[in-house]
């Protein structure tokens, strides 16, 4: 599976899902059951390569911001996984302007559910019958880029006016008061 290949899958998975990211991860899982297992790895690599490109500040800040702050690690991986799972043009466009990010707002319910970091190894299991030889993938250790300070407002606002005109505009959601790292 090559790349372009990689984001057709997401993109079609998606499009038969519609908005519900939940069932996008079950036609993710059952599409993968459908392939080979060197296909299932390559799927997985591709992934891991689109959320390592996530994995900046600036992408970071603009969900804290959106979804009330992210203190550990794995917020922000299931966080990457969840732009990921929106397809190749999303992520391209919040690559371009983590602001952006405010476009899935109306998903963000979804944002901190672990539906996709698995499917892979569960391909894996239902098409060869066991998981796939444990490896350590080198990853970014820490985001790219320079952390905001997000406490302060005028800057923020500045950085990203989209979330912070959204957030004004929905009294409904809550920002965080320390939006954490």
């Amino acid at each position: 599976m090559e790349q372009a290949e990689f984001w057709q899958f997401v993109d079609e998975c998606r499009a038969v899902a519609g908005a519900d990211t939940e069932r996008l991860a079950q036609v993710i899982l059952r599409r993968l059951c459908s392939l080979s297992i060197p296909e299932i790895l390559d799927y997985e690599e591709w992934w891991f390569c689109a959320q390592d490109e996530l994995c900046t500040w600036a992408v970071r800040d603009a969900a804290s911001l959106l979804l009330g702050g992210l203190s550990e690690d794995d917020d922000f991986l299931t966080v990457q996984d969840w732009i990921v799972s929106h397809g190749r043009t999303t992520v391209e466009r919040v690559l371009d302007n983590p602001d952006r990010i405010v476009d899935l707002a109306a998903d963000r319910h979804n944002a901190r559910m672990d539906w996709f970091c698995g499917l892979p190894v569960d391909a894996h299991i239902a098409v060869d019958g066991c998981p796939p030889a444990m490896y350590h993938r080198p990853g970014p250790v820490d985001p790219v880029g320079v952390p905001a300070d997000l406490s302060d407002e005028h800057a923020t606002r500045r950085r990203f006016p989209e979330i912070t005109a959204y957030l004004d505009a929905n009294g409904w959601v809550a920002p965080s008061p320390d939006p954490g790292r």
